[in-house]
């Protein structure tokens, strides 16, 4: 995906979270966008391909949603405007934009083993003191990190693995 692309999915995920918070429906609405997307990643080849009629998309796109609901005329929409392949940025946005209405931030932590839940409830703590606001962890196990782990919240990024720890102490050798 091209940076451009990231930026038109925020926009559509933000006219559609402004459309769902108007009839209050904004968290029913992102349930069921974040399982059409996931529902609809098998079918994104044929909905990209332009020799399918755009009538046979749309057809393909409302099976199982309701005639005339906020989600069946967003996703025509996509269809309409050759946008399709955008569905899974545009889900991911809108989530983002669910937690920052509840006030709460997403951080994705990967770990070399699993926490314990000393270590877990201490680490989301320290975490929503910097942030200033609820945070949920997304924890995840990653073979590759040898020790340690890395945070990535919003922009930042702390990295406290044992590989950044040596990267850190290389350059810091070298006089980089």
């Amino acid at each position: 995906m091209k940076p451009a692309d990231r930026t038109l999915a925020a926009r559509y995920a933000r006219a559609l979270f402004q459309c769902a918070c108007a009839r209050g429906e904004e968290t029913a609405d992102a349930a069921d966008l974040s399982a059409c997307s996931a529902a609809l990643a098998a079918a994104l080849p044929l909905l990209r391909d332009p020799r399918v009629a755009t009538a046979d998309k749309k057809s393909l796109v409302r099976r199982g949603l309701p005639q005339g609901s906020l989600l069946a005329d967003f996703l025509e929409l996509l269809i309409d405007k050759k946008r399709f392949d955008l569905l899974p940025l545009v889900a991911g946005e809108f989530g983002q934009l669910i937690l920052k209405k509840r006030g709460v931030a997403r951080a994705r932590v990967r770990t070399a083993r699993p926490l314990a839940e000393a270590d877990r409830r201490r680490l989301l703590e320290r975490l929503e003191a910097f942030a200033g606001c609820g945070v949920e962890l997304e924890l995840c196990e990653d073979p590759e990190l040898l020790g340690g782990l890395t945070v990535r919240l919003g922009d930042w990024v702390l990295d406290s693995s044992l590989r950044g720890q040596l990267q850190n102490l290389k350059e810091a050798i070298r006089g980089d």
